[in-house]
């Protein structure tokens, strides 16, 4: 059988144990273990392969869990059901494979509670960690996450926090559309630790937007020159923060009265007044465009 193997998948198997990283190791009735590089193996040849071999299992690569193995038939779409439970996907992306599962997954743990649960995707590069108990909303485990990989593992990666999902059976398809809304954006996001929803879905709307929504946008700003950026800057952080003049003043760093001149100084030259959540919101996304086609 591990002959025929051989010949069919070639260059992507080996049964040399020092080669852990991308490979999917299983061993033989005869106790022999052999790997098949992950990026050979389709979804059907992985289940097709894991119900003829044993999982190989040594101190480089860990048995998945009994909830990994559950969460990961989910999404594989291998299991269905009609349970309701809180769950949401902190998903991770990175350009470099991460090589030291072990170690990786003990730094999670240390950083998630307990029923959280962590899955690579095939190639290594990045992956998911399942929430399934609902925590107080903080920012610290996911920037702490995101800090954890570059220093300690010498990985930079995008963390994307998934919405509060119930039902398992929409599992599959509510990871593979959060995985989708952030691919599609990530190049045009400004770089910082963690991204929501919030950050995505202005984007996507962008992306989508018609001729004429496109042109109204940019009509908002058209005689902005560039020695108001500032203003722009601060209206935009001004959106941020619900209108709130000393939460957006303390991230500016200036003066409350600074950032209401400039707020005055915006409705003066454009006759929107930004303090008007309709208004602010229209602003916001003129903003977002205008600094897209600044940087292409």
């Amino acid at each position: 059988m591990l002959d025929k193997l051989k010949k069919h998948y070639r260059n992507s198997i080996t049964t040399d144990t020092s080669q852990q990283s991308g490979f999917l190791w299983f061993i033989t009735d005869d106790g022999a273990p052999f790997g098949i590089s992950q990026s050979a193996i389709s979804d059907s040849e992985s289940r097709l392969l894991r119900s003829m071999f044993n999982i190989y299992e040594n101190d480089t690569i860990p048995a998945y869990s009994s909830a990994q193995l559950k969460w990961e038939s989910i999404l594989l779409g291998n299991e269905s059901t009609d349970e309701e439970s809180f769950y949401r996907f902190v998903h991770f992306f990175s350009k470099q494979p991460i090589t030291d599962f072990i170690s990786f997954s003990e730094a999670v743990n240390g950083l998630f509670p307990e029923d959280a649960v962590l899955l690579l995707n095939k190639d290594h590069k990045g992956g998911v960690i399942i929430e399934t108990s609902k925590q107080e909303f903080t920012d610290t485990p996911y920037e702490a996450l995101k800090d954890m990989l570059s220093t300690d593992f010498y990985i930079d990666i995008s963390v994307y926090i998934g919405s509060y999902h119930h039902q398992l059976a929409h599992a599959k398809e509510s990871f593979e559309r959060e995985q989708q809304q952030f691919i599609e954006v990530k190049n045009q996001l400004l770089p910082k630790s963690v991204y929501t929803i919030a950050d995505v879905v202005p984007q996507l709307l962008l992306q989508s937007a018609n001729p004429v929504a496109e042109k109204t946008l940019h009509a908002l700003l058209a005689e902005w020159d560039e020695e108001d950026q500032e203003t722009l800057k601060s209206i935009k952080v001004f959106a941020e923060c619900n209108m709130n003049v000393s939460l957006a003043a303390k991230k500016l760093y200036i003066h409350r009265n600074s950032l209401q001149y400039r707020v005055d100084k915006f409705y003066e030259k454009t006759g929107i007044d930004v303090k008007q959540f309709k208004n602010a919101l229209t602003v916001y996304m003129a903003i977002l465009s205008y600094e897209h086609h600044r940087n292409l």
